[in-house]
């Protein structure tokens, strides 16, 4: 694993150095209204309904790209309404560059004592994605490593999920159209390739974190189905262990807006996801909006 991530950064850094455009990068205050899933039990039978879920984000950068974040992700219902989640992060983001759109972070996560919220034990990510922008189809990669310490069976183990994304996507753009500065449109086709061990949150498996379907992947626990209580961390019950292959999860049909207005933008999002294998069981998706403010 520490190969794989000092190949990583070693790449991005030759990206860095090649770029030769000085856009500035700036400061940024947003919300992000999105989904969680949350436990539900009833007559003894446990399952999980999306929740609605929301984070304001803080996020300090340089004009060079380099910044930290905070962000509290708060879910608004079901029996223990409030912060389920706070995640800081810190590294390098530059998009809109002359051949590539580029971001790696460490995020972590910290997590609150809501029970209902799937029990996840990666709260450690290392984040990587690259985007190359000068053709016409647009190829895209990305990479998520998930680690952490698993203590809800009663014993402490170091657990890991690696997600990976490949596809292509292209940019469409507009200026000037209405209240609007600049309008980008952006549709993509993504495989979504993991390991799938635990619920999560890294960054590369939202088919797990925004939506109830995520029990269709995760091969230990399954969110934990309500089987008991773990640890007094996020969640609930013990895991079982078993092998966490890396094979084709979905296929993810996805497209993302950026409509700007001064220094406001507004980012509707949303994804269709065609599990493969014997993951398959219907089609599902999510969405979700971002309203960002530079300074």
């Amino acid at each position: 694993m520490k190969v794989s991530i000092l190949f990583g950064l070693l790449i991005a850094s030759s990206i860095i150095n090649a770029q030769e455009n000085n856009r500035k990068s700036n400061s940024s205050i947003s919300i992000n209204f999105s989904s969680v899933p949350l436990m539900s039990t009833s007559a003894g039978d446990t399952s999980f309904e999306n929740a609605f879920s929301i984070t304001p984000i803080i996020d300090l950068r340089t004009k060079t790209g380099w910044g930290i974040s905070y962000a509290p992700s708060i879910v608004t219902s079901g029996l223990h309404p409030g912060i389920y989640m706070h995640t800081v992060s810190a590294g390098y983001e530059r998009y809109g560059e002359k051949n590539f759109d580029l971001a790696f972070n460490y995020n972590h996560f910290f997590f609150t004592k809501n029970e209902q919220v799937p029990y996840s034990p990666l709260n450690n990510e290392i984040y990587f994605y690259l985007n190359y922008t000068k053709s016409l189809l647009q190829p895209v990669l990305a990479s998520s490593i998930g680690f952490g310490i698993d203590t809800s069976g009663g014993a402490s183990n170091s657990v890991h999920d690696i997600d990976l994304v490949l596809g292509l996507n292209h940019h469409f753009n507009w200026e000037d159209k209405g209240i609007f500065s600049s309008i980008e449109l952006t549709p993509s086709l993504l495989a979504n390739i993991g390991t799938n061990g635990y619920f999560s949150f890294l960054n590369n498996s939202k088919y797990l974190s925004h939506s109830n379907q995520f029990i269709n992947y995760v091969k230990n626990g399954n969110g934990n189905r309500g089987r008991g209580r773990g640890r007094g961390g996020n969640n609930n019950a013990s895991s079982t262990t078993s092998a966490s292959t890396f094979s084709l999860s979905n296929i993810e049909s996805a497209l993302e807006g950026d409509f700007i207005m001064g220094s406001f933008t507004l980012r509707p999002n949303g994804s269709l996801f065609f599990p493969t294998g014997s993951n398959s069981n219907g089609i599902f998706g999510y969405c979700q909006l971002t309203v960002q403010y530079h300074f």
